[in-house]
């Protein structure tokens, strides 16, 4: 019998349109063969089902379940495609586990903490390089002086939890500090001032199969832009190349540590790593200074992980079913 699968997409945050264009490829490349797919838009106050005739139908969420004309269909699995919240900081995650849900991502508490870009380079502890930052809660009034004697010049402003680089400033002056902080502070309540690592931005992409971590090859961003932003990452301002052109031996480097975070933040289904690789003459020569954790990294046509598994001549139907059979068989 097929396994019936709700796939997750849509959210409430700026990741939505993000998150519509991942779905849509899950969708495509989803084994119709072995899976029954439900593709279910989460929003802020209903869950909906279309069904292929355009029927709209709303799930039960005391039981996460669809009541359709041909009857009542319950899920063996969810497939998270949603990127930002409920998806990648633990919302969903949490009502899955009450339910009893398996579902393809990193559990509730990883998905929560490293959603959080402070904890998340906390918990990477101190063996993993990360770059001088300074923590803002709205509540407090910024002192532009103590935050550029821990960072300097120029710098980056970040909201603490969000992703796909939404509300992000490089800056370069004294002057612009502020403004940025007031702008990050529009998509949080916490804010990141981080020192600028100058270098080439890395990442890693990694998940399990048959309880083996599998890592794809890695691959190298050149933006067009100031640095790997929105327009950079979904608007085709930005070369990916994979695999990165470094060393053998740097390549083994960056995927030694994402395998070690990979199980230090307990995680789980497809997982992307984000590093900067320093320039020779850059404090202790080349080294890889940890930037984020993608839990729920992009699958759109345009994402970094199609690109590398594509590489290693994985197909992303492959790719998908590995992931959603590991998820059922875990249950």
């Amino acid at each position: 019998m097929k396994n019936n699968i709700a796939l997750l997409t849509g959210g409430y945050s700026g990741e939505y349109e993000v998150s519509v264009e991942s779905g849509k490829v899950i969708y495509k490349n989803l084994d119709k063969e072995l899976f029954n797919v439900y593709a279910i838009n989460i929003g802020l106050d209903s869950w909906i089902y279309t069904s292929g005739e355009g029927e709209s139908f709303e799930v039960n969420l005391n039981d996460f379940s669809l009541m359709l004309p041909s009857g009542k269909v319950t899920f063996d699995a969810a497939f998270i495609g949603i990127h930002g919240t409920p998806g990648e900081d633990g919302k969903l995650q949490g009502y899955l586990d009450m339910m009893g849900i398996p579902y393809n991502t990193c559990g509730r508490a990883t998905s929560a903490v490293t959603f959080n870009k402070f904890f998340s380079n906390e918990l990477a502890g101190s063996e993993v390089r990360t770059a001088s930052t300074v923590y803002l809660h709205k509540r407090e009034t910024p002192d532009v002086d103590a935050i550029l004697k821990v960072t300097g010049l120029p710098c980056f402003v970040k909201p603490n939890s969000n992703g796909s680089s939404v509300g992000i400033t490089k800056v370069k002056t004294k002057e612009d500090l502020l403004p940025a902080i007031s702008f990050a502070f529009e998509s949080d309540d916490e804010v990141l001032i981080q020192e600028h690592i100058p270098g080439v931005e890395i990442t890693c992409g990694i998940y399990e199969k048959n309880e083996k971590l599998i890592a794809l090859p890695l691959t190298e961003i050149i933006p067009r832009n100031e640095f790997f932003d929105y327009e950079a990452k979904y608007k085709g301002k930005s070369e990916e190349i994979t695999p990165a052109r470094i060393s053998p031996e740097l390549a083994e480097v960056c995927t030694a540590i994402s395998l070690m975070l990979y199980r230090r933040f307990n995680c789980r289904g497809i997982v992307r790593f984000d590093y900067i690789l320093t320039p020779a003459d850059f404090r202790e020569g080349r080294q890889f200074y940890f930037l984020e954790v993608n839990t729920v990294p992009g699958l759109s046509e345009a994402s970094i992980v199609p690109q590398q598994a594509a590489y290693m001549g994985i197909s992303l139907k492959q790719l998908f079913t590995d992931v959603l059979m590991e998820t059922i068989s875990a249950k």
